[in-house]
């Protein structure tokens, strides 16, 4: 199943489009977007405000953003949203991979190592072209930023295409299906699943 993505908006120059890391080129794409981000938003904000191996934006209230926006441009910026776009559950990739995975209290199932697929809520949304900056606030029901490490939380970060500016972010959840003996364990970690809800904002001058 592929992505499905809703705005809800009053402001009719936001789209919203639909995007999966599939392949190494689609995944070396993604890594030059994240590299281009990096730059946009270093280039206004200051580098307390990147993005880095998936920890959220450093300030994470609005106010925050605010604070910096108007000591950086000497001038209140004006703020749009919130807007919220759902993602629809998207296909498992990748798939049979194998997950130590580290036990939550006293949540089922145990720790130890178990054969998952993985499924990648993905966002990008595109920003109107007077947009200075933007960034996703939240996601209902987080999944993992790191599936690997199982950091509860989320990616997000600004992508810039063909003069076009995109809000970025991403969230993982896994189904853990088999253990190591071959038992059916098909738990669903860390939330349950269905679609997700991003909340952004963005700035202008």
């Amino acid at each position: 199943m592929g992505l499905v993505m809703i705005v809800s908006c009053a402001d009719d120059t936001n789209t919203i489009e639909n995007s999966i890391v599939t392949d190494n080129i689609a995944t070396t794409a993604d890594t030059a977007n994240r590299i281009e981000s990096n730059e946009f938003t270093k280039n206004l904000l200051g580098s307390s405000f990147i993005t880095t191996e998936g920890k959220a934006l450093s300030p994470t209230t609005k106010e925050k953003m605010i604070a910096e926006f108007t000591a950086v441009n000497k001038k209140a910026p004006t703020v749009h949203g919130p807007y919220t776009a759902a993602v629809a559950v998207p296909g498992a990739n990748p798939t049979d991979v194998k997950i130590s995975y580290a036990q939550v209290g006293s949540t089922y199932p145990g720790t130890g190592v178990y054969i998952a697929d993985v499924y990648n809520y993905y966002l990008r949304a595109q920003l109107p072209a007077e947009a200075a900056t933007g960034w996703v606030e939240s996601v209902d029901n987080p999944g993992y930023s790191n599936y690997t490490t199982q950091t509860i939380g989320f990616n997000s970060n600004m992508s810039t295409a063909n003069g076009n500016k995109y809000v970025v972010a991403n969230t993982y959840t896994m189904v853990l299906k088999y253990n190591m003996v071959g038992q059916l364990i098909n738990a669903v970690v860390p939330a349950a699943s269905g679609p997700k809800t991003f909340t952004y904002y963005y700035l202008t001058l």
